[in-house]
């Protein structure tokens, strides 16, 4: 039987390319970050795009930390979804038709910020010219079968905001969506999340920092796995409290 152990998790990161996200925000900060907060597992998910994953997996993995790939992918309806896969070959194949539907409008650095794509040493590689701040023109139904379709899973992000989350956008979780969980923000307990959205007790919850600059990573509250490697299966069947593996938030500075 495999042992199963606690591990900390921050499942929504974003990097310099990201134009939204500080410049403060490249793969040494991340991760020098990552380790202030005693955190196992980190999600590397910038907006529609994928590129500077493999460059904080890369740092990450000397740390002994590991890195979920993923996308954070704002659909057709303007809702933003978490997506995540095995790996970085399938994060890529998924990528690149998740970025395919992005409407071609050139980025405005000077308005929205630079899309920076880095490597492990944080050397500029290039610069994304597409601006990413868009929605793609796929539906969430749509995502999630391509996301399901390279093994991966999907968390709504941050569905408690009153903008870019489902519930503030569509009302309700459509019954077909099949997420693994749903994301809230860490500003919220579970209790009180769900005395405000009563219709989040019906799936599991987590919560991550959505850190665009250094500082979201201090948290009130973080996301714990019960899990037997920090591998994106343990995850899933965490989130679907299978084979005893289970998931809560509690205090970030919990200690298992």
């Amino acid at each position: 039987m495999a042992k199963l152990n606690w591990l900390k998790a921050d499942l929504h990161v974003h990097t310099v390319l990201s134009p939204c996200a500080e410049l403060e925000m490249g793969p040494k900060n991340v991760v020098a970050a990552a380790l202030e907060q005693n955190l196992d597992i980190l999600g590397i998910t910038d907006h529609n795009a994928w590129a500077n994953v493999a460059a904080v997996a890369e740092l990450a993995y000397t740390e002994g930390i590991a890195v979920i790939p993923g996308i954070e992918v704002q659909t057709r309806e303007e809702v933003h979804i978490l997506c995540y896969f095995p790996n970085l070959d399938q994060l890529a194949l998924a990528g690149e038709q998740i970025y395919a539907r992005l409407p071609p409008i050139g980025n405005k650095p000077d308005i929205f910020g630079d899309q920076i794509i880095v490597d492990a040493k944080e050397n500029i590689i290039g610069y994304e010219e597409t601006m990413l701040l868009n929605s793609v023109d796929l539906s969430l139904e749509e995502v999630r079968d391509l996301t399901y379709n390279y093994g991966g899973i999907i968390i709504p992000a941050h569905v408690d905001r009153p903008a870019f989350s489902l519930i503030a956008n569509l009302g309700f979780v459509p019954p077909n969506l099949q997420p693994a969980a749903l994301e809230i923000s860490s500003r919220l307990d579970e209790i009180t999340a769900v005395k405000e959205f009563p219709i989040l007790k019906e799936h599991t919850l987590i919560t991550s920092s959505d850190a665009h600059r250094l500082d979201d990573f201090n948290t009130l509250r973080s996301t714990f796995f019960y899990v037997a490697a920090p591998t994106l299966a343990e995850l899933a069947l965490a989130c679907a409290g299978r084979k005893n593996r289970k998931v809560v938030i509690a205090p970030q500075d919990t200690v298992f």
